[in-house]
């Protein structure tokens, strides 16, 4: 039976196909067993070493929008150093826009 091996890199790319006539004499064997889990392991071992990413959570230097104190979020896009801080300003916005609506004198 004609194997064709095809190895691609990481980005996907073919980088090269290995027919039954480049394989060594252990090669051929490893085709023969009736485990998958040694092809799977002679075919990965065509592959290039897998580039591990650093996991760790980054932290941002942010100024909070309220009391302008210096914290560290997780998240890029974060305004508020706590939930109090958030509340206060959306009070204070409501409360502007109520002063607003009355002084115009909108209806309802």
């Amino acid at each position: 039976m004609a194997y064709e091996c095809k190895v691609y890199d990481k980005n996907g790319k073919l980088k090269k196909i290995v027919k039954e006539s480049q394989l060594t004499k252990n090669g051929k064997e490893i085709f023969n067993q009736p485990s998958t889990k040694k092809i799977t392991s002679f075919i990965n071992s065509f592959k290039d070493p897998t580039v591990e990413i650093n996991k760790d959570t980054k932290f941002y230097n942010k100024v909070c929008v309220v009391c302008k104190k210096e914290f560290h979020p997780r998240h890029p896009n974060s305004k508020y150093c706590s939930h109090e801080c958030q509340k206060s300003l959306y009070l204070a916005k409501k409360k502007v826009a109520k002063k607003r609506k009355e002084k115009n004198g909108s209806p309802g």
